[in-house]
This record gives structure tokens, sequence and C-alpha cells, in this order.
């Protein structure tokens, strides 16, 4: 196997493995079914086999890698309907967040979570323009789990965190990228959106712009799913 990793410096080493791993999968260096040996990863990586089992531990959480038994780790496929139930999934636990999240925050708190918001949107668009997905996917994840972690509703939080719902975020766009420019220009727009509604602090209008945000990328998936489908099919 090429090496297509670069050796850690000093963090938390586990984080650093997930974080090398995962940003590899984005950028489509490993590729969706590809083995990915336990030892081959621990030399490109500089590190033992200890530190790389446990970051393929959470990986597998989140369901970004899989292993089969007596057969090794392998980057988990897709599944197009666990992704679908997994957005409709999202869309409550955000939409319950929202609701909880403007019941319990002072309007002094809320307008600091608005400006943490909008630094993430403005960010986004900074890695946009340079193309950079790994960023971007980051600061999306980044932007959602701040919504949950407003709630202030610990049993929420660790569910989001513990069945890897941040890297659902993500998950889709595996197959979508690379991205053309339109569709970047779609996925800011949408988030503007989301912000639009959150500075106005209605219950009902940011539960409506959750699950138009969140339909939005159901929408992208359906479109891409009969594509490829049409796709197949004119080559039967």
């Amino acid at each position: 196997m090429r090496n297509r990793l670069n050796k850690l410096t000093h963090k938390s080493l586990r984080d650093q493995i997930v974080g090398a791993i995962r940003d590899a999968i984005i950028k489509g260096k490993f590729k969706a079914g590809e083995k990915i040996p336990e030892q081959e990863l621990a030399e490109q990586l500089g590190v033992s086999r200890t530190p790389i089992r446990e970051a393929i531990r959470i990986l597998e959480q989140q369901g970004l890698l899989e292993t089969r038994p007596k057969n090794g780790t392998y980057v988990a496929s897709l599944n197009w309907d666990e992704v679908q139930d997994s957005l409709y999934v999202r869309m409550a636990l955000e939409e319950s967040a929202m609701r909880q999240a403007i019941q319990r925050l002072t309007p002094e708190e809320w307008n600091k979570l608005c400006e943490e918001i909008q630094r993430l949107y403005d960010s986004m668009g900074e890695a946009i323009a340079r193309d950079d997905p790994v960023a971007t996917t980051e600061l999306d994840i980044e932007w959602h789990t701040l919504l949950i972690d407003a709630a202030r509703n610990r049993y929420l939080s660790r569910i989001w965190r513990a069945t890897g719902l941040p890297f659902l975020v993500w998950s889709p766009e595996r197959e979508l990228y690379p991205f053309t420019e339109e569709k970047w220009a779609v996925f800011h727009r949408r988030h503007r959106e989301l912000l639009d509604a959150l500075r106005g602090r209605d219950p009902d209008q940011c539960a409506e712009a959750v699950r138009n945000h969140i339909s939005g990328k159901l929408s992208d998936l359906v479109e891409w799913l009969d594509k490829e489908a049409s796709v197949a099919g004119g080559t039967k």
C-alpha cells in the first residue's frame, strides 16, 4: 500500500490517528470497501499498533470502518437506506435540540451562539473558496454539534456522539464529492438560511429551518441515486 498518510506529531495520539484516517477517507485516499491493514497504518503514521487499534474502534463506532472477523479492517461501504434513515434521525434530534436550546438559553447566550455559528459560516466560505473539503466537513460537524450541545441535554449530546451522528453530517458526500462550484454554493446558502432562522429565535421557524436543511441533503441523495440508477440502466 503506497504511503498516503503523514507521520504524526505529539497531541492526543489516538485522536490524531482518528483524524488522519478520517481525513484520508474524506479526501478519497481510502475508498469504500478498501482494506486498510493495521501494520501498514502503523508504519505510515510512525506509531505502534496499539493506538491504531484504539482509533479503529472509534472509527467503527462512527460508521467509517468495519472489522470483518478473520479478514481485517475495511473502509465501510455506505448503505443508502441506512443513510436516509440516519438523516431522519438527525432531523428529529436537531429539531428537539433547537426547541430545548430556545427554552434554556438566555437572550445573551443565544446571541453568543449565533455569533459562534456566524464565525463557522464565514470559515466555511473561506474553506469552500480554497476548495478544502476536509476543513468544510470539520466546520459542518462543529456547526451541528454546537446546535446539539446548545440544548444542554447531556443525554441528547451522548446519543449524538455515541452513535457517530456527527459524521452523518457528511457521509452522503463521500460519494457526491467532488462537489461542483454550484453544489458548494448551494451547501453554503443552506447554512446561511439556517443561520438566518436561528437569529429570529422563533421555535417553529427554527424547527422548520432544521427540517428544510436536512431535507435538502435528502433531496441531494435521492437525486444522486436516481442519476446512478439511470447510468446503470443505460449501460446494460
